[in-house]
């Protein structure tokens, strides 16, 4: 049998399409290690900063239902782009930071009179009879999702490998 000459444009492809597919479970994975943990890795690791008021403190940061951690997903694979997020509309908040304000209304005060009521909590007390008609909340930055070079880097290695493997199974 004569020496054939490969396709490399079918090999092309297919590494595309197997880049695709990898690269996708790949960095969805990574982002959800974040929550494992606990802290986001770009050039280097940044760890989350601690709730305030650490009522549960055996639970993880951010963890509590794993609504938030669930809901990060491939949006969109193609060769030209890769889109991951969380369609939960709390995610923005928690990946990047900001002020929150929240109205006080008559509703509200019921259910922080209930609560008083239910734990004895000063607390729920205290926004039941406040004068305020809104309260600020600053969230902070804990993220998640993100540009990674340590993600990167990792995508760039299989990407030479499996052209080398590729490549030596001729």
């Amino acid at each position: 049998m004569e020496n054939e000459i490969p396709d490399f444009l079918t090999m092309a492809r297919k590494l595309k399409t197997d880049l695709v597919r990898y690269t996708s479970i790949y960095a969805r994975n990574f982002f959800k290690e974040s929550f494992q943990n606990q802290g986001f890795t770009d050039t280097n690791f940044s760890p989350w900063q601690p709730r305030k008021n650490d009522v549960d403190p055996g639970r993880k940061i951010l963890v509590k239902s794993s609504v938030l951690l669930n809901s990060i997903q491939v949006f969109k694979a193609t060769t030209s782009e890769i889109r991951i997020g969380s369609d939960q509309e709390y995610a923005d908040i928690h990946n990047n930071g900001g002020v929150v304000t929240i109205p006080i209304t008559d509703k509200s005060r019921r259910y922080f009179w209930y609560m008083f009521k239910s734990t004895g909590n000063g607390m729920w007390k205290a926004l039941a009879l406040t004068n305020k008609k809104s309260i600020t909340v600053k969230i902070p930055k804990r993220q998640f999702i993100g540009e990674s070079k340590v993600m990167m880097d990792k995508i760039q290695q299989w990407v030479i490998k499996e052209i080398e493997k590729r490549f030596n199974n001729l």
